[in-house]
């Protein structure tokens, strides 16, 4: 095992807000044990936002991700609309530092934001799930998720697409079908 190159130094929760909604909330109470509501088909809203702390830092650049999660319970009930049984609206804030070396891995910005907000939607996740966990429509675990789309390309990939655009050369590949056995 080894340290990761990207560092949580701190954690700040900005706001925390769980509450029951009495709209969507299961009318018999639910056993914790064998019921975990899941957010599947649920609208989940997030924002991130990304700053640049100290560029020059002894340890390597430093930098403030934001991350905000809410689920309204809004818009029109359909056939395939899901709604949580909580309205939830947090909004978490981390110092991400991205050790010295690290930008042989990826521009320090990509690494900063992408694992940046993953590690706050961890952190988000754990405080959604123990606070609902003691909530009368029992605990509610919201999904993994990853963040790779926030991600902005690299100078080397943006001159990768130039080289791989300008090469007119088709390849394909195709699958042979395995020879059966008789």
């Amino acid at each position: 095992m080894k340290a990761s190159p990207i560092q949580m130094l701190q954690l700040f929760f900005k706001r925390v807000s769980v509450e029951l909604d009495p709209l969507h909330s299961p009318e018999e109470l639910v056993n914790p044990l064998t019921n975990v509501f899941m957010f599947d088909g649920v609208s989940l809203s997030t924002v991130v936002k990304f700053s640049e702390g100290d560029l020059n830092h002894e340890r390597g650049q430093l930098y403030v991700v934001s991350l905000g999660l809410s689920v309204k319970n809004e818009g029109l009930a359909t056939e395939t609309a899901q709604f949580s049984p909580y309205k939830i609206d947090v909004v978490a804030e981390a110092l991400i530092l991205v050790v010295k070396g690290a930008e042989k891995i990826d521009l320090p910005e990509n690494l900063a934001v992408v694992n940046g907000a993953s590690l706050l939607w961890s952190s988000i996740r754990e405080q959604v799930l123990s606070i609902t966990s003691r909530m009368q429509a029992g605990p509610a675990m919201l999904p993994t998720v990853h963040f790779h789309d926030l991600k902005k390309p690299s100078a080397d990939s943006l001159s990768n697409a130039n080289i791989d655009a300008s090469d007119n050369k088709k390849t394909s590949r195709t699958r042979k079908p395995k020879a059966s056995a008789k």
